[in-house]
């Protein structure tokens, strides 16, 4: 509902202030031991206080207008009611909710505007009558999105849940990246770039100074825009078996360039950054050439030491690799016939597990053979999600498959064009170590 997104975007906003006011303090210069003291806000600073201060109260005052509409709704609520067989009205027995599997209301509502030419009015009855007032009632409270004209936003709850379905499928968010909200389209937030220092004293000794050494981390929403044509003849089904086919349609198409730009994303203006140039430059192994097991354990062994020696939590370790290296070392044998790594046949190299993924190549380097091979703790992967899914739909639009142009009116299809908004970035460079010019396999 509004009223969610609108105290999300609130509570990014308190955060930021907050942030303001906790960076206005000064060292004590007669004790360095002393916990720093408040000082006055600089004229920059002041200017962006007011500002965000400014938006909160505009924010508050548009959660208190919602929340007056709801409860007059609540008030003009009428029962439902239906004859009984003495032609009489008893009111409807209560009916439990339908459960839904997730990503299945994407579909729902990807179907309705499909369905209806983008009229919001014809697409709202239309899941009305083919899913019920409740999916119905979705449809019409849509907002017509401001950023990507032409489009209508998703409510939060059902984008959210969208994101959520990608997780399985983009091995990056599987192996637990961390979703933060960015309701606003940004984030600024602090990282650690050295760790605490403490140390044992004796009595009526100094404590020694403990600081801490932070820089800053900025997100800006970037757009990934997704074509995907959909059968006309499809779309005009309504049922649970077409619904979760939509769905699957919206996810593979998304989640093969997340996929992709999360790994090894140049990053732009345009684009989020991927994996692959966050890492450390010490960080960036290249391998030796040679696949002998020696070698191979070696190599492995020398990227979880680097991310080790970084002093990283290691809550959500794991490693990514390509289908063709993961088939080298799951057939790998020692000089009696056994199987060096039999644990991969689980999901594990070691005690870590594995992301598979055609996104990290086989074909870099001069001798288009080379593959990389990814480990880090991927709680320390940070995606800025908004949360913000934008659908529009045109049964006349082109699209490119493969090379080749193909007109929606000409095949009888519906082009959905999703949008999603994130950025990424890492809390720790060296929480992530890479093997490059990996051959084994070849």
């Amino acid at each position: 509902m509004r009223i969610t997104a609108l105290k999300t975007s609130l509570a990014a906003v308190l955060v930021a202030m907050d942030e303001i006011i906790e960076g206005a303090v000064v060292a004590n210069a007669d004790d360095d031991t002393a916990e720093p003291e408040p000082r006055d806000l600089t004229a920059e600073e002041q200017t962006s206080f007011d500002e965000l201060k400014a938006k909160a109260e505009g924010l508050q005052a548009q959660i208190k207008r919602e929340e007056e509409l709801l409860a007059m709704k609540s008030s003009a609520a009428m029962p439902v009611t239906v004859p009984n067989a003495n032609g009489g009205g008893n009111l409807a027995p209560a009916t439990v909710k339908e459960k839904l599997e997730p990503g299945v209301m994407m579909g729902r509502i990807t179907q309705s505007l499909a369905a209806s030419e983008m009229d919001q009015r014809a697409a709202a009855d239309f899941a009305q009558k083919a899913y019920g007032d409740e999916t119905g009632q979705i449809v019409a409270n849509m907002e017509q999105s401001t950023n990507t004209k032409g489009g209508f936003l998703v409510d939060t709850a059902y984008s959210r849940d969208f994101i959520d379905v990608l997780r399985p499928q983009v091995v990056i968010r599987k192996l637990g990246a961390r979703s933060v909200p960015m309701p606003d389209g940004n984030l600024t937030t602090r990282r650690k770039t050295s760790s605490t220092t403490a140390g044992y004293v004796g009595e009526r000794t100094p404590a020694p100074a403990t600081g801490v050494e932070v820089d800053t981390i900025n997100m800006t929403a970037k757009y990934l825009r997704a074509l995907v044509p959909i059968s006309n003849s499809l779309i005009r089904r309504a049922s649970m078996g077409v619904d979760a086919m939509v769905r699957d349609d919206l996810v593979e198409s998304v989640s093969v360039k997340e996929d992709q730009q999360f790994l090894r994303g140049v990053g732009s203006a345009t684009a989020p950054t991927g994996l692959r140039n966050l890492i450390a430059a010490g960080n960036v192994v290249p391998a030796s050439g040679a696949a002998t097991l020696a070698v191979v354990d070696a190599e492995l062994a020398s990227l979880r030491l680097r991310v080790l020696n970084g002093n990283i939590p290691m809550t959500q370790a794991g490693w990514i690799m390509s289908p063709r290296t993961m088939i080298f070392l799951e057939t790998l044998r020692d000089g009696n016939g056994n199987k060096v790594y039999p644990e991969i046949a689980e999901g594990r190299l070691g005690i870590y597990p594995i992301g598979v993924t055609t996104s990290v190549p086989d074909n870099l380097g001069v001798g288009t053979d080379e593959s990389e091979i990814y480990f880090g703790d991927f709680a320390q992967f940070m995606i800025g999600d908004t949360y913000n899914v934008t659908l529009a739909a045109s049964d006349v639009a082109a699209y490119d498959d493969g090379g080749t142009m193909r007109a929606a009116f000409s095949n009888d299809e519906t082009v959905i064009r999703l949008i999603e908004e994130h950025d990424t970035q890492v809390r720790y460079d060296t929480a992530f170590a890479v093997l490059t010019g990996v051959t084994w396999g070849s």
